[in-house]
């Protein structure tokens, strides 16, 4: 798509499409609690049906949200003034030019440069961090795992939890899987942030209250907080387990005695 827009200055106040983000969001949150109802065993306990309502939320939001940003990084741009003898001058070139993007050098991709409904959703989160309005490459790369693995391995993780009778391998692979998507979680975000926080947060807007506390803090929040909850449900699963051999071991020890 080649389209050539721009994001507004960033502002702590409400509008029509910060609204609409939050509800699409809501939304997403409202089908993945129903699917937890529906889907799951009747007899499944409360942490089981939070845990569904999670990796299916989980599943959405990499999928819809996160794959139409891999989308406008890959194919949304505006082409740029090609290069002559005149243009540009020299002395107006950094010091340090940016990365040719997908070996185009007269192009400039991302959500800022298209109108599509879900661009606008980026270019409304970028005002509280401005890499996700272009392409920038080490968001990208997050994402791609993001959008790629995550996202799949969330909804097989949704499968697992929806079986009436698991095996005892399936129970094992859920477990396992919880603690490996967890972890990428965790792990995807430190990685995501930890560049701003070495450069003074050049790209995050850290002032108005809507883009730090809403955008910033409790949405990435969520991506720390329920997978550091799962690693510790998950450490509890596989502490029961070697406390269950462990006592098994200790009846067999006196039974011989």
């Amino acid at each position: 798509m080649n389209a050539d827009t721009t994001t507004s200055p960033p502002s702590s106040l409400v509008s029509l499409t910060t609204i609409l983000s939050l509800f699409s969001a809501l939304a997403l949150l409202i089908l993945a609690t129903s699917f937890s109802r529906r889907l799951l065993p009747p007899s499944s306990s409360r942490r089981t049906l939070v845990l569904g309502t999670w990796h299916f939320f989980d599943f959405l939001i990499h999928t819809l949200f996160e794959g139409s940003f891999l989308y406008h990084s890959l194919c949304s741009y505006t082409a740029l003034a090609a290069p002559s003898s005149d243009y540009p001058h020299p002395a107006s070139l950094p010091a340090n030019p940016p990365p040719i993007w997908l070996g185009h050098r007269n192009r400039s991709y991302g959500a800022k440069h298209s109108n599509y409904p879900t661009a606008l959703l980026w270019r409304e989160y970028a005002l509280a961090d401005y890499r996700w309005a272009g392409a920038d490459p080490t968001v990208v790369s997050i994402e791609l795992l993001t959008v790629l693995v995550a996202g799949p391995l969330a909804a097989y993780i949704c499968y697992l939890l929806s079986l009436r009778r698991p095996t005892s391998a399936q129970q094992t692979r859920k477990w396992l899987l919880m603690i490996i998507l967890a972890t990428g979680e965790i792990y995807g975000g430190f990685m995501t942030f930890a560049p701003e926080w070495l450069t003074g947060c050049a790209n995050l807007e850290t002032e108005g209250s809507m883009h730090l506390w809403v955008y910033l803090v409790f949405f990435n929040g969520l991506w720390v907080v329920l997978p550091g909850w799962v690693i510790w449900e998950a450490w509890g699963e596989v502490r029961g387990v070697f406390d269950r051999v462990a006592e098994e071991g200790n009846r067999e020890e006196r039974k011989r005695r």
